[in-house]
């Protein structure tokens, strides 16, 4: 049976990357972008690899969008059984908390938490039905003292507690789904403009750790769990 999964913030980073790696293992790609040029080409560059990939029209600051997607879906890819969360936007990453303006926080929270909840809420009917996986990408509830932006961080906080009660929610409900959080450590991206340093991951290293738990075959409803693809020097000789 081909695994299909729908990524969102699918055309570039660890989106762009987890569906290029997935494909090479022969999974079926819905590559979820909100902007059609970027999407497509996206899709145009899997299918070079020989990876079977479709563009879905996904802008979760647009609900309608989300709502349109899950129908196409349900018609047309009703065997679809896994769902990456890892679109989002960061906001100002180096504002202050009384930098921050409550129209900015609001913008990322719209995007981050009502656009996710909208994804997750909206396709629990159609991921129950084959037994499926959310996958959503996220970082800890708690800043660091290297990395601390306000907007991104409350939003992700609450994305993290919002997983745990749609965990909760399943298993009181004995809904056949397994959603959960996925840290996988610090990545360069242009969402941290491509922030540097020893513990920062590549797009791929963190890539292959969403491949890697996605491919591991545990539940881990209800929980954010922090998983990296270790650095070179730790690897075993």
């Amino acid at each position: 049976m081909v695994q299909k999964v729908l990524i969102t913030g699918g055309n570039k980073g660890i989106g762009f990357e987890s569906a290029r790696k997935l494909g090479n293992l022969g999974w079926h790609i819905l590559l979820g972008a909100r902007n059609e040029q970027r999407g497509k080409a996206a899709v145009e560059k899997l299918e070079r690899e020989d990876i079977t990939a479709e563009w879905i029209h996904i802008d979760l600051n647009d609900l309608d969008t989300i709502h349109t997607a899950a129908q196409h879906i349900t018609e047309h890819h009703s065997d679809i059984n896994v769902l990456i969360n890892n679109a989002g936007i960061p906001g100002k990453m180096d504002a202050t908390p009384l930098e921050v303006t409550a129209d900015e926080l609001k913008s990322v929270i719209d995007v981050n938490i009502i656009g996710n909840f909208e994804m997750i809420k909206t396709f629990t009917p159609i991921l129950a039905v084959n037994k499926g996986t959310i996958l959503n990408l996220t970082i800890p509830s708690k800043s660091s003292r290297f990395f601390h932006p306000f907007s991104y961080t409350a939003s992700k906080s609450s994305l993290n507690a919002m997983i745990r009660m749609f965990g909760q929610y399943y298993k009181k409900k004995h809904i056949p789904i397994n959603i959960f959080g996925l840290m996988p450590g610090g990545i360069t991206t242009d969402l941290n403009n491509h922030m540097k340093g020893f513990y920062m991951r590549t797009v791929d290293q963190g890539a292959q750790t969403v491949v890697n738990v996605l491919t591991d075959k545990r539940n881990y409803n209800g929980k954010v769990i922090f998983r990296f693809t270790p650095f070179s020097l730790f690897n075993k000789k």
